[in-house]
């Protein structure tokens, strides 16, 4: 059974991170002379705050089920807290504001505690839709063509075609996102992105497929494709499913494997290039008829849910929640000699 799966994953061009691994981060817990003492972090006081909670508790629960000292901790402020100070290492599963904008990771580098995921400075890019685009645009990564725009400057750019898609440069889950069909909507879409933040970030809109690639450790996983009845994949398209219906196929079944080969190169070199650590997940738009393809964003801590896409992915090639976060937890470990 394992050679043909080998088989499969590598006619897909994907790199199996080898079962033999998973053995050896589940020894490393079994030599210890105590289990590692894992922090979970969750909630915050972004706009994501719900959807942390529900994946810091999964984590949590995944961690403890193979055999790890696990707390967790509801955090709504910057400060540094006792629990951290204890713990063997911790973990942020926190989406948006101070948890995913590197503010909590350099809280934790300039106390030496470590901790999972990647770095402050590679968390505050990955977050920054704008400096991300800077990245990608210098590195000859496919984007959308854009312009940013702030109270004082409100003016629709020049150069752009509609429809155009406006959107926070700091916020996940679509929370202030629209999709401006014409003039006439400009000033709404303005309203609305400017509760997020001083600048919005303005993008024409790619018609296409789109889909999402986890990378743990550097490896990616199966890409998924994301099919939905509204225009953009929102937040009720993500999470509530009351007006839209949403389905996740793996293996991105619409996309010829030789667009996905380019697709996968292009999130590698931004996991890469952007100094991201442990797990990112990286979002796409591509034309299956041309295969032209833009990066939209990475996402230095992608969500955890039962509904989420990384664990989506990892079950797709045999790899269990738990055992993915046994591997990331371990790999972070590694890292620091724990």
């Amino acid at each position: 059974m394992m050679e043909m799966k080998q088989r499969e994953y590598q006619t897909l061009h994907i790199e199996l991170i080898p079962e033999v691994r998973f053995a050896e981060m589940s020894e490393n817990q079994k030599l210890r002379k105590k289990p590692l003492k894992v922090l979970v972090l969750k909630g915050g006081t972004s706009s994501e705050r719900e959807v942390s909670l529900e994946s810091g508790h999964a984590i949590a629960d995944a961690l403890r089920e193979k055999g790890y000292d696990v707390s967790e901790f509801d955090i709504r402020e910057l400060t540094l807290t006792p629990e951290m100070k204890t713990a063997d290492i911790v973990w942020p599963v926190l989406h948006g504001g101070f948890g995913e904008d590197g503010r909590i990771q350099k809280l934790l580098e300039d106390a030496h505690i470590p901790f999972v995921g990647s770095s402050s400075a590679a968390c505050s890019l990955i977050m920054n839709k704008i400096e991300s685009k800077k990245l990608m645009s210098a590195n000859g990564i496919p984007n959308a063509k854009y312009a940013v725009v702030d109270p004082d400057h409100r003016d629709i750019p020049a150069g752009l075609k509609f429809p155009l898609v406006v959107k926070p440069v700091s916020e996940g889950s679509t929370y202030g996102l629209s999709v401006v069909d014409s003039p006439a909507d400009w000033g709404k879409a303005l309203e609305l992105v400017f509760r997020y933040g001083k600048e919005a970030l303005v993008e024409e809109f790619f018609a296409g497929v789109e889909v999402t690639l986890g990378i743990i450790a550097g490896k990616a996983l199966p890409m998924i494709e994301i099919r939905y009845t509204t225009k953009v994949y929102d937040y009720d398209a993500k999470y509530l499913h009351k007006t839209c219906e949403t389905q996740y196929l793996c293996h991105a079944p619409s996309v010829p494997e030789a667009i996905q080969e380019k697709l996968r190169a292009a999130s590698l070199k931004f996991f890469q290039l952007s100094g991201a650590q442990d797990i990112l997940r990286t979002d796409m738009m591509v034309n299956v008829q041309t295969g032209d393809f833009i990066l939209l964003e990475g996402n230095s801590i992608p969500g955890c849910t039962a509904n989420s896409l990384v664990p989506k992915a990892a079950k797709a090639m045999g790899m269990s929640f738990p055992d993915m976060c046994v591997l990331l937890v371990e790999g972070a470990a590694s890292r620091y000699a724990l």
